[in-house]
């Protein structure tokens, strides 16, 4: 299911207007790995003076996600949802997103928080600065 990002980022319009140190990011992935688990498309809202951050996805709405400041390195985003699986139950998945923001790339990659199998997918994308 592909969830449209003209609501999200209109509200993401609002919320930079109100506090400028909030910067978002969009994402496009170039490369994705794990059978439908790395979205086509991300987004990201990071505080950095206040260390919140909220993360987006083509396949799930906002959600408040951690931020750690890595330096020269980016930043490293920390998100959990609860996603449908196929069967009708739901299943608690983790994802860490890398931002570098000097050189506009993000990897992204999954796990699942109640399980401990060996493929975890993963994915590499470019960002740009929504204004």
């Amino acid at each position: 299911m592909k969830i449209s990002y003209a609501p999200l980022f209109a509200g993401v319009l609002t919320i930079q207007a109100a506090a400028a140190e909030t910067v978002t990011y969009n994402c496009m992935m170039t490369k994705q790995d794990g059978h439908g688990w790395i979205a086509p498309e991300y987004a990201f809202q990071i505080d950095s003076a206040s260390g919140a951050s909220e993360a987006a996805s083509s396949y799930h709405d906002w959600a408040e996600a951690k931020l750690k400041d890595r330096g020269a390195k980016g930043y490293r985003i920390l998100w959990n949802i609860t996603a449908p699986l196929l069967d009708g139950t739901k299943q608690r998945v983790k994802y860490q997103a890398n931002l570098n923001a000097q050189n506009d790339t993000v990897k992204v990659r999954m796990s699942w928080a109640n399980a401990n199998y060996t493929n975890k997918p993963f994915g590499v994308g470019t960002c740009s600065k929504v204004q």
